[in-house]
């Protein structure tokens, strides 16, 4: 993955000292890492330190909360005004009613070091199917943000053990079965000596075939995301590349 903080480490002074990561991970700890773990839905925020993977966590938040609702590009501006409206005024509705139980993205903390965890809260909802919206050369509109550097769907989860996570892949990939695929495989701190890319791999062989691997030009990314609360599992068009997440200096 390509660290683009190195490209504006300016706009982060003091953002990768040891004293503020320390201070990041104290505040995540106890909001929502214990909060974390198996059925898990949402996306992995993955940042250069703790303070700007919560920051990452924050835009991406922020952007769905708006960017998700809007209408397709053609549709006339005041169309996509009303519909801005509509669906800020029915969330903070929501919000007084329900609290943060109610919110259709919710931020939990950090999952690890560098990782924190953006909840999608709404059934309707698919992490990788916004990713598709968000994301790669055929974007809507591409997020952007100062801090994080990368987002990775997380569609299923389950407790990072290995027979787990063989049943879930068999029941996520069957309906796959004939398409070209790859593999992208993230493993994070505290997650690897539970499921390893040979692990995924061969499942991935298995279910859809060693035959119809394809780097180059496949129809399917399996992302599979490896951290010590859970592992994570989607089928998107995207590749590893596409979920980057562009520098931008106008990014709030």
């Amino acid at each position: 993955m390509v660290d683009k903080r190195k490209k504006g480490a300016a706009k982060h002074q003091g953002g990768g000292k040891e004293g503020e990561g320390q201070r990041a991970r104290k505040k995540a700890k106890g909001v929502g890492e214990e909060e974390v773990g198996e059925g898990e839905r949402g996306f992995l925020v993955v940042g250069p330190n703790c303070q700007d993977a919560l920051r990452g966590a924050k835009d991406l938040r922020l952007w769905l909360e708006v960017e998700a609702d809007l209408c397709p590009a053609e549709s006339a501006a005041a169309t996509v005004g009303q519909a801005v409206s509509t669906g800020l005024d029915a969330e903070l509705a929501e919000l007084k009613a329900g609290g943060a139980a109610s919110r259709r993205f919710l931020s939990v903390g950090m999952v690890c070091r560098r990782v924190c965890f953006l909840r999608v809260q709404d059934e309707r909802d698919v992490p990788s199917a916004l990713c598709k919206r968000f994301f790669g050369p055929n974007a809507e509109k591409r997020f952007v943000s100062r801090f994080g550097d990368q987002v990775l769907p997380v569609d299923f989860s389950v407790r990072p053990r290995l027979e787990a996570f063989e049943t879930l892949a068999r029941e996520t990939l069957a309906p796959h079965r004939g398409k070209a695929w790859r593999l992208h495989f993230d493993e994070f701190r505290g997650g690897w000596n539970t499921v390893s890319k040979q692990n995924a791999l061969d499942l991935c062989k298995d279910v859809l075939s060693a035959d119809n691997q394809s780097v180059s030009e496949p129809e399917i990314t399996v992302i599979c995301t490896v951290c010590p609360r859970f592992v994570g599992l989607s089928v998107s068009a995207l590749d590893g590349e596409d979920l980057e997440v562009p520098f931008s200096n106008e990014a709030a």
